[in-house]
């Protein structure tokens, strides 16, 4: 009897180390989210602020920074377009974004997942706005990245804008883009780059 009952606990051991290895694959096997860019400022250089700089009812020019007063230094000059039209599901987002709230936060925050379709990495050189928004040189090369933003919840996914980000030397170049995001695609998107290109050329002057 009592070896019936030491065999029960070991089965019953047995069992128990045989799930919880189970469940630590599920967790090593959990996707990690990616950091969000205002996260990833905050994380290198200690704080986090956006700024909208210009807006019209299709582009968002926004100033990603770190730092307050005279120590603010832009780390990402954002181009925002929005998609041609807003879906009705992410309204109350879009409000709250078109009022200065910074857009992977904003969805984030209200449970939707945030995804990146990677169409372009690049470079050009700093404009004078540019330049004195982020106190470097002009004309000191500054890494561009272009991507489309989907959000989705619940199994839909919504195509929300399309972007450019250009980023600060010390935060962000070309070869930490391809590390982070890995390669680009922008097949059949070619026109969408072109166009996002020429806005942001337009907008950082």
């Amino acid at each position: 009897m009592a070896n019936n009952r030491v065999s029960l606990r070991r089965t019953h051991l047995f069992i128990a180390v045989i799930a919880l290895a189970a469940q630590l694959h599920t967790w090593a096997q959990a996707p990690v989210r990616e950091l969000l860019n205002s996260e990833r400022i905050a994380a290198t250089f200690g704080s986090y602020g956006v700024e909208v700089l210009e807006q019209d009812g299709t582009v968002r020019i926004s100033n990603l920074f770190s730092g307050e007063g005279e120590e603010r230094v832009t780390r990402t000059f954002a181009v925002v377009r929005y998609a041609p039209q807003i879906d009705p599901a992410v309204s109350e987002e879009h409000a709250a974004i078109v009022a200065g709230g910074s857009i992977g936060a904003v969805f984030a925050a209200r449970g939707w997942e945030v995804r990146k379709t990677h169409l372009h990495y690049g470079e050009r050189p700093a404009t004078a706005k540019l330049a004195s928004l982020m106190r470097v040189a002009v004309g000191a090369r500054l890494a561009e990245h272009l991507y489309v933003l989907d959000v989705m919840k619940d199994g839909r996914v919504i195509e929300y804008a399309a972007l450019v980000e250009i980023h600060h030397p010390d935060y962000l170049g070309l070869p930490a883009l391809a590390a982070i995001y890995g390669k680009p695609t922008s097949d059949g998107r070619s026109e969408l780059v072109a166009a996002l290109q020429a806005t942001a050329a337009e907008r950082e002057r």
